[in-house]
């Protein structure tokens, strides 16, 4: 029982019968929702009768703050109704910059076909930012790869190939054998995430000391670096692939591969929208094999 709905109908009809009658209450049970709400304001509210219950003459104001309370409580029960049914809904994403450019994207474009009042935030950043604010509950999900988040709950979603970036005229694009020992004699420009993650894990692996001349946290103006010969640099292939610049991308020596895929907060119960948005991500990849 509603007890507001319920003293407001007795407001409103002036009946106890008719109020109990509506809500398929007893007559019983809408008289103490009465007396209850009486002794917890300290005041009468209604005087009996022959016409029925009239209010008193001091309680118009709070006749008032019950209908928009009444009001109010019918809103909130909309919203989540059509949070649920997905009428609407807030997805908060965040995603690298090779990931928000070149696929991501798409999926939102398509989910957004399919349900198009659900609004998005989008944050772009590296790995260490979106892990942070995920662990702080900021977002709902990132797009990221999983050796940057081996703490947390992760998607699979597909591969990407790491190549190496050249200038055109670089001798490694003629060379017929590249070791990766080679790097070892080049200047290198180091992407926005650094030596943290994948990169960093295959120059440890093979005992590679990169010759930093440069560093940027935009991995756009690293292959602008890399066009106008300030050195070389290793990136995902779902950014090179797809950037324009007059450069040459060179597979790696034993194809070396990241895993891309979805991470959430760990503990965390997500709403409809946004596990809905989480399979919906995970079908389209899929049906699209788009890495």
């Amino acid at each position: 029982m509603n007890k507001y709905e319920t003293i407001l109908s007795v407001f409103e009809t002036r009946s106890i019968s008719r109020t109990a009658a509506l809500f398929n209450y007893t007559q019983s049970a809408v008289s103490q929702t009465i007396k209850n709400f009486e002794r917890e304001l300290g005041i009468e509210l209604f005087s009996r009768s022959k016409n029925g219950m009239d209010p008193k003459p001091y309680t118009a104001e709070i006749l008032d703050s019950l209908r928009i309370i009444c009001r109010e409580e019918k809103r909130i029960s909309n919203i989540a109704s059509s949070l649920a049914g997905l009428e609407s809904g807030y997805v908060r994403i965040g995603a690298v910059q090779s990931i928000s450019y070149y696929w991501l994207p798409d999926i939102m474009k398509a989910f957004s076909d399919r349900y198009p009042n659900i609004r998005f935030e989008l944050s772009v950043d590296g790995f260490s930012p979106l892990r942070q604010l995920l662990k702080e509950n900021r977002l709902d999900c990132i797009f990221v790869s999983e050796y940057s988040v081996p703490d947390m709950p992760f998607l699979p979603l597909g591969k990407d190939e790491l190549m190496l970036v050249t200038p055109k005229d670089h001798p490694f694009v003629s060379s017929r054998s590249i070791q990766l020992t080679d790097l070892n004699n080049e200047d290198f420009i180091l992407s926005a995430d650094g030596l943290e993650y994948e990169t960093g894990k295959l120059f440890q692996e093979h005992h590679i000391v990169p010759r930093i001349r440069y560093k940027l946290n935009d991995d756009l103006a690293v292959l602008k670096m890399v066009e106008k010969g300030f050195g070389i640099t290793i990136l995902p292939r779902l950014l090179v692939d797809h950037a324009s610049f007059d450069i040459a991308s060179l597979p790696l020596p034993d194809k070396y591969y990241r895993t891309l895929g979805m991470a959430f907060p760990p503990g965390i119960l997500p709403d409809h929208a946004v596990q809905t948005f989480r399979m919906f991500a995970k079908k389209w990849t899929e049906q699209n094999n788009f890495i």
